[in-house]
């Protein structure tokens, strides 16, 4: 049998699986947003390549937030100009579209899954789309200070204090509430979508063991990873090309 008529086969086993789960979530990580045009972290074009890992330190930003904003505006400048991909409006449309509950958990801080659509999401590595004082603990949108960190200056409270952009930074515990929800929705789904993730960040990379033993697992990744072998079925593959077309087949198989 060819590999794309394999792939096809699969993909209507996803489509079957989608069909009868009463509740899905979805763990993705950078793989997702990749086929947006953001790079992930540690590949040969990943953005410690472009700055180094050493500016994501909390005692580096509070040291010196000059040079994490400098260093970070490329960064910023591709985030802010990233639109959501095949793959973000697949999940979206799995909720809209199809009718089904879905809950996105994601390891990434560029905001993509809301702006495609997708109603409840848990960003537990915290996002780029707020700011934080860190005097008086004001927040502010991300999007009045577009300009200032593209061009790598510091933002600024009204009070005077820095601005921090609302991500977890090494050093830092994980924001409680989207962390908690996270598990909630791993003790609760009937489907997990593991989709652009290396599952090596930890404890992201744990959630899965939240599950139901009864519960399959369905993997999109580029490369191999240490959770292909726990799973009902694994693409590796360019999440746009696999997960939108199982979608089109639940839709039509529900209409």
């Amino acid at each position: 049998m060819l590999e794309n008529e394999q792939t096809q086969i699969k993909i209507g086993q996803l489509a079957d699986l989608l069909f009868h789960a009463p509740s899905i979530a979805c763990l993705t990580g950078a793989g997702i947003s990749t086929e947006s045009g953001i790079p992930d972290f540690r590949s040969a074009n990943g953005f410690y390549r472009m700055t180094s890992e050493e500016i994501f330190s909390i005692d580096f930003f509070r040291e010196n937030p000059a040079a994490f904003y400098q260093a970070m505006a490329p960064v910023y400048q591709t985030i802010f100009s990233a639109i959501p991909n095949a793959g973000h409006r697949a999940i979206a449309d799995l909720e809209h579209l199809c009718g089904k509950k879905v809950t996105v958990v994601t390891q990434n801080i560029d905001g993509l899954h809301t702006r495609a659509g997708s109603g409840n999401v848990h960003e537990i590595h915290g996002t780029l789309e707020t700011f934080s004082c860190q005097i008086c603990g004001r927040q502010y949108q991300g999007t009045g200070f577009r300009t200032t960190c593209e061009s790598g200056q510091v933002p600024h409270c009204d009070c005077g204090g820095v601005l921090k952009p609302d991500i977890t930074f090494y050093g830092e515990q994980l924001p409680v509430l989207p962390y908690h929800a996270a598990l909630q929705t791993m003790w609760e789904t009937r489907l997990l979508l593991i989709l652009g993730t290396s599952m090596q960040v930890y404890p992201a990379a744990g959630l899965p063991r939240e599950c139901d033993s009864g519960t399959p697992f369905v993997i999109i990744n580029k490369i191999a990873t240490v959770i292909d072998f726990q799973c009902k079925l694994v693409f590796h593959d360019n999440i746009g090309d696999i997960l939108p077309a199982a979608v089109q087949k639940l839709r039509e198989r529900l209409e």
